[in-house]
């Protein structure tokens, strides 16, 4: 593997890149269901936090069982195996944000009490299969697109690149924290 490929501003470059990815489905997936425009987002800026955390962990937890051959009667499971997983890993992850957001915040940025098979309004099967189509959609083609182009980028550059990102979104954090404890 490439080097640059285990930096932090490689990693610092794809949270942003999914925390962007995930605002973009958000904010289109509200304009198809009639809403038009919404900020779903938890910040003022473009991106979703959740997102970029989320696949992150979703990356390191799985990456050395999306590596393997898993067969069964030589057909390879280890798709489905990653399927499963990021199922339980996304709607664990979802619940606990969700949860510490309301604690933090006393308010909820999403309620699934009205789909079926939903744990209190939290996380839903359909959702967590939304969720997991998306993550296996970055795990096995976002990522490795984005392998590819972060690699070509000077290691100097992405790390002004990186910095930049965590400048902008920790100063976007902190207003958002001002807002609420004003």
């Amino acid at each position: 593997m490439n080097e640059k490929l285990k930096t932090i501003s490689f990693f610092v470059c794809c949270f942003f890149v999914y925390c962007v990815i995930g605002w973009g489905y958000e904010v289109i997936w509200e304009a198809i269901i009639g809403n038009g425009f919404v900020n779903k987002g938890f910040l003022y800026g473009g991106y979703l936090p959740i997102y970029g955390f989320g696949t992150l962990i979703l990356y390191f937890m799985l990456r050395n069982l999306q590596a393997k051959k898993i067969k069964v009667f030589n057909i390879n499971i280890t798709p489905i195996l990653v399927f499963v997983s990021i199922f339980f890993i996304a709607s664990s992850i979802e619940y606990a944000v969700s949860w510490i957001m309301e604690i933090l915040f006393n308010q909820r940025w999403w309620d699934y009490s009205s789909d079926i098979l939903n744990i209190n309004g939290r996380v839903s099967v359909r959702n967590s299969l939304l969720l997991t189509t998306g993550a296996m959609a970055f795990l096995y083609g976002v990522q490795p697109l984005l392998n590819k182009l972060l690699i070509k980028i000077k290691s100097n550059i992405l790390n002004i690149l990186a910095f930049i990102i965590i400048v902008v979104m920790s100063g976007d954090l902190i207003l958002t924290i001002l807002k609420y404890i004003q």
